[in-house]
């Protein structure tokens, strides 16, 4: 009787220990992050808001400048809805931004792009994350853009991301 009274002492102290780090493992509302997200040949900043123990709004922005061409300014938001509030927690979100191009010479432009996600979010610890996301986007060009190729037009392609995140 002893011996199956201390098994499931030690199981039920399993449980709660396994329970209390696994919550530790994951952000907790109001924390905020700083990401750095890698999608093909830009870079992002995000700063993911936790609003809830499943839900995070990310703002974002992206600079690339140079001297003799000009500045092309990524600025967006993308809400996260996590399935799971696990240590792997699968998410889908979306992504809305707006792509403002002004080169050196010439007229500035200004694409629209609004996407879809699905991603995973690995919480090493409390403040630490890494993820991947795949991305289903639609983009709306200005009549004088050529980013993609298609001035004036709606385009639709796919992406990927890749990003780290930091929370304090």
């Amino acid at each position: 009787m002893r011996i199956l009274l201390a098994s499931a002492a030690v199981c039920f102290l399993m449980v709660y220990v396994s329970n209390v780090m696994e919550a530790q493992d994951k952000p907790r509302a109001g924390l905020v992050g700083l990401s750095a997200s890698f999608q093909s040949a830009q870079a992002d900043i995000l700063l993911p808001i936790w609003l809830s123990d499943r839900f995070s709004l990310a703002p974002a922005v992206g600079l690339t400048w140079a001297e003799d061409n000009g500045s092309d300014i990524r600025v967006g938001i993308a809400p996260r809805f996590f399935l799971t509030s696990t240590k792997v927690a699968p998410y889908i979100g979306g992504r809305v931004g707006v792509l403002i191009a002004s080169p050196s010479n010439g007229d500035a432009t200004t694409d629209w792009i609004g996407g879809l996600a699905f991603g995973g979010e690995y919480f090493i610890d409390d403040h630490f994350s890494v993820g991947v996301e795949s991305q289903l986007n639609v983009t709306f060009s200005d009549t004088k853009s050529t980013r993609f190729g298609n001035p004036g037009k709606t385009n639709v392609n796919t992406g990927a991301a890749v990003f780290a995140t930091v929370y304090f």
